[in-house]
């Protein structure tokens, strides 16, 4: 209420009533697209998402994580054992990156050369 209000003695609104909630006019027009009235498809929405959750709570995964951000299950080794893999993976490809680099080119058996007698 504004300090007006309360200087001229005007009445703040009613509260809402305990089970009133405010949609937005884009859900409300997803949610009445089949002719149904906004609170009978606001009450089969909610119906449908608590059933949902109940099933996936009775399924094992009560999270319910969207599959491209779920961890793998089936792992079972250690994370430090494959990221340690990992770098000496890598500092080995950088060894060999580098040995070949400082050493001169090398013909091998299959190549022969040419010119020269």
């Amino acid at each position: 209420m504004s300090w007006l209000g309360r200087l001229f003695g005007s009445k703040p609104p009613p509260p809402a009533p305990a089970n009133s909630v405010i949609v937005d006019a884009d859900v409300a027009v997803q949610l009445t697209a089949g002719g149904s009235a906004l609170d009978v498809a606001v009450d089969s929405a909610l119906r449908t998402f608590l059933e949902a959750q109940a099933k996936a709570a009775l399924a094992g995964e009560p999270e319910r994580i969207p599959f491209w951000l779920m961890r793998d299950v089936e792992r079972s080794g250690d994370l430090e054992d494959e990221l340690r893999d990992r770098m000496a993976q890598r500092h080995a490809a950088e060894e060999e990156g580098e040995q070949a680099k400082s050493s001169p080119r090398q013909p091998s058996g299959e190549q022969m050369e040419i010119g020269g007698g």
